[in-house]
């Protein structure tokens, strides 16, 4: 078994009893993530900080176990599969990419934020804003006509900001960071 150390951002949940967030319904949360049960007591729970009436960070050491195949015995060895507390095994490419798909989302979520921001300006100017790369953008719109600042995706890559005339395009190159391949993000507005 390894241990993982998680950050766990717990944020107010309904039914929570006090104001604070104790350990033991930190622990109580944690085992209850998504379709899995965690066996409470593969969950540490090290300390709770910077709480306040909505959010709270618990650190946690957490057990897992890693399963290694290779195909022959000459190759190096791969993580496979990881098994939490609860003893089903999840293959390393389903967590990859449910984790991609949820970056995607993120991502897309943010090139909406600037597409939004960028129809303000055209709206008050009369074209979309004159720049040649995020940075640019983000400081003719920030924070008049967005309030978030968004520059990267949500691999902490740069998003890409192409403008044709009066017409744009935000790009993301995606999980692989490579441009024109199937995992780009893209939102073209005219």
């Amino acid at each position: 078994m390894k241990r993982l150390i998680l950050l766990a951002c717990a944020t107010v949940i309904a039914g929570c009893s006090g104001a604070r967030l104790s350990h033991d319904e930190a622990r109580k949360k944690i085992a209850e993530i998504g379709t899995s049960s965690l066996v409470p007591g593969s969950i540490q729970i090290q300390r709770i900080v910077s709480q306040n009436d909505k959010d709270a960070i618990a650190e946690t050491t957490i057990s897992l176990a890693f399963e290694f195949k290779r195909d022959k015995p000459s190759d190096p060895w791969k993580v496979a599969a990881v098994r939490l507390g609860d003893r089903n095994w999840v293959g390393v490419d389903e967590i990859i990419a449910s984790v991609n798909e949820n970056r995607k989302r993120v991502t897309m979520d943010s090139l909406q934020k600037l597409s939004i921001g960028i129809a303000s300006f055209r709206q008050k100017n009369g074209s979309a804003p004159a720049a040649t790369d995020i940075t640019g953008l983000t400081d003719i719109l920030h924070p008049t006509y967005m309030t978030d600042l968004v520059r990267t995706d949500a691999w902490n890559r740069p998003i890409y900001y192409e403008r044709s005339g009066n017409t744009f395009r935000l790009l993301s190159y995606g999980a692989d960071g490579i441009r024109g391949t199937a995992d780009d993000v893209t939102l073209q507005a005219p």
